[in-house]
């Protein structure tokens, strides 16, 4: 599978929608929102840790993301802060447990990002 967008913030954002699309909500929502910071060595770790954060999410709340706000801040150890907003749902099925490989191609247009999910 893969994501691009002209921006990292573009990328995170169509990595999100692109999780939300394999996702089935039933039921009742109420509105919900978050706020989290992930760390990593490199912005493949970070988008790779967001990922499981966001399949968290999935598992432990039934919620999904509709809006985020992103701030990378980098440094020796990169950080993500993170500002979602969404819904949760009485019964939410994702057709996945993780991100497996991740890899991140910066290209003239913008990024590209090509992973699979286990």
């Amino acid at each position: 599978m893969e994501v691009e967008g002209k921006t990292l913030k573009e990328l995170i954002q169509n990595l999100l929608k692109h999780l939300n699309a394999q996702v089935t909500c039933e039921g009742n929502y109420t509105l919900f929102s978050t706020k989290f910071e992930v760390k990593g060595k490199s912005m493949e770790e970070i988008l790779k840790n967001f990922g499981k954060k966001i399949i968290n999410y999935y598992r432990k709340k039934n919620a999904i993301f509709e809006e985020v706000k992103t701030e990378i801040i980098p440094a020796k150890k990169w950080i993500l802060r993170c500002i979602l907003n969404g819904k949760t749902f009485e019964k939410l099925v994702a057709n996945f447990k993780g991100i497996k490989e991740l890899k991140l191609e910066e290209k003239e247009e913008g990024w590209k990002l090509l992973f699979s999910v286990e």
